[in-house]
């Protein structure tokens, strides 16, 4: 069972996985679906990642999957070139403004590790505008939706969520970032990158109660969201570098699924 984990998390299946939570998410929050925009996203991220990751270990740079990736060259291209084909695919069936968008998100997602990583504290951001670009603003352009005052409060809330759980990567990742990249914590420190983290979610909680009195939210999406942000809260605290990588790369990186099994489970109850 701990080689499919290991398998799932290496070869970037699990990231894949939850960011399609969040999808569902998006989803759930908006009241649309679209099947197609979920199965792009996610071999999309299977493509992004693994491309990433070859390209650090090509130019030598540590991390923690080095030795696994050395390893599974054949197996990662080949998985690589199937998350390709059903991309291209899909990405020829949508809109135009959704192809157009995809093309802004792909270009950013290939330059990443050339010359956008190594900019001072750029890669939390990207990563978390990336994220909820993928989760969120496809899905509206693909299903004609208007992003109004409403959604983008929605997606801000989204973006500060996903930027909250990146700071415990970059707490697990310090001792490779600081050989190449300023993040969060080197800069200001792990304990004070917790507390930046920490306020994030609460300015997420912050914006679900206004949306919540506005109207725009149901009640049992407001429970669930709250307690994803108190989730959250409790793995960022108790994050820290020695703790081990499941912790990290399964625990921490499933807190975008969690968001999906509380809200539909919190509208069961409620």
């Amino acid at each position: 069972m701990k080689l499919i984990i290991y398998f799932f998390i290496n070869s970037n299946i699990w990231v894949a996985f939850c960011i399609l939570g969040l999808i569902f998410s998006a989803e759930i929050l908006l009241g649309t679906t679209n099947f197609k925009i979920s199965q792009f996203v996610f071999c999309a991220t299977i493509l992004a990642y693994n491309f990433q990751r070859l390209v650090r270990l090509n130019k030598g740079q540590e991390h923690f999957y080095k030795d696994w990736l050395n390893n599974n060259r054949k197996l990662i291209f080949l998985l690589m070139f199937f998350a390709a084909i059903v991309s291209g695919y899909l990405f020829f069936d949508f809109k135009l403004s959704t192809q157009l968008a995809i093309l802004f998100v792909g270009i950013i997602s290939v330059f990443y590790p050339f010359l956008l990583r190594g900019i001072p504290f750029a890669k939390i951001f990207i990563i978390s505008f990336v994220w909820a670009f993928s989760a969120m603003i496809l899905l509206l352009l693909e299903n004609n939706i208007l992003i109004s005052q409403n959604i983008f409060w929605k997606w801000l809330a989204l973006f500060l969520f996903v930027f909250a759980i990146t700071i415990p990567f970059d707490i697990r990742d310090i001792k490779y970032d600081k050989q190449n990249i300023v993040t969060i914590p080197l800069f200001f420190g792990v304990k004070a990158a917790k507390i930046i983290a920490v306020f994030a979610l609460f300015i997420c909680g912050i914006i679900c109660f206004f949306q919540y009195l506005e109207m725009t939210l149901s009640l049992p999406n407001l429970l669930a969201l709250i307690m994803l942000y108190i989730l959250a809260s409790i793995f960022i605290i108790k994050s820290d570098k020695r703790n081990t990588k499941i912790y990290f790369s399964f625990w921490v990186e499933s807190l975008s699924l969690f968001s999906y099994f509380l809200l539909v489970i919190s509208e069961l109850i409620f």
